[in-house]
């Protein structure tokens, strides 16, 4: 744990000389305020883990203290001081200072140190905590932002695929996309027409299936070849032209594009 600042604040000299004692040996830089007003003083420009106050002080009290405390520090832990145990002042420190843990007067030295050491643990465990919600927020709002940046992409694709399928279901001549598997992958409303076992076949079946032995043998040579074709082929009964063009990369390609018009 790195050395934690530890404020004490008692309106009595002797008691903060004490108290140092007690910390001389600790791994704390310890401040020290005479007074509720000079405590705050210092907290206002001083980043404090700690602060123990006594609770009876004139002017202000130690829970009127603390609570002052809270407001402006909240994360820091506050302890109070006290050599009376009356039911009321431990109730206003817990409901107005949010005190965390009370010391005894005349206090144990040994008992003192622990309690300082167990409130210094909780309050790095309240800093990480506070340092993991942080970072889950943070986390929630870029996860947020990926998701509205996909989803405006995938919107954008979207409308590019439905112009992209809009265009070739507008081309006057049959077109079919084929996979290196030879499965088909779409067709238009062209090659529909021109093969009307299109109207009733589904993605993925092969194209031994709705095309003729030429036109299969056509698509065979471009992929294996690694070359676009053109050439004649029959096809429903009469001669076509088949225009075979390969996607993607010629050494791997993912598929190809079969063009297929009257002669």
């Amino acid at each position: 744990m790195p050395e934690a600042t530890v404020l004490l604040v008692d309106d009595e000299e002797p008691i903060l000389r004490a108290l140092q004692r007690v910390l001389r040996k600790e791994p704390y830089r310890v401040l020290t305020a005479g007074s509720g007003e000079e405590g705050l003083a210092i907290i206002s420009r001083e980043e404090i883990e700690l602060v123990v106050s006594d609770q009876r002080m004139p002017v202000m009290t130690g829970a009127q203290f603390l609570h002052k405390v809270q407001e402006i520090s909240p994360a820091t832990v506050r302890v109070i001081l006290s050599g009376y145990a009356e039911a009321s002042i431990m109730v206003e420190a817990i409901n107005s200072g949010g005190v965390y843990r009370f010391i005894s007067k005349p206090w144990n030295d040994e008992d003192l140190k622990q309690t300082l050491r167990q409130c210094l643990e909780h309050h790095e465990i309240l800093k990480e905590n506070r340092r993991l919600s942080e970072l889950s927020a943070r986390q929630v709002i870029e996860m947020e932002t990926l998701n509205l940046r996909l989803e405006t992409e995938v919107a954008a694709r979207t409308r590019s695929l439905a112009c992209a399928q809009d265009v070739l279901e507008s081309l006057p001549r049959a077109v079919l996309g084929i996979s290196r598997d030879h499965e088909l992958v779409i067709a238009n409303e062209a090659a529909r027409r021109l093969l009307p076992a299109l109207a009733t076949t589904l993605p993925g079946t092969d194209i031994a299936e709705v095309l003729s032995d030429g036109a299969v043998s056509a698509v065979s040579r471009c992929l294996e070849s690694g070359t676009d074709s053109t050439g004649a082929v029959e096809c429903e009964g009469g001669t076509m032209q088949a225009h075979v063009a390969l996607l993607g990369d010629r050494g791997t390609p993912r598929g190809c594009v079969l063009l297929l018009e009257e002669e």
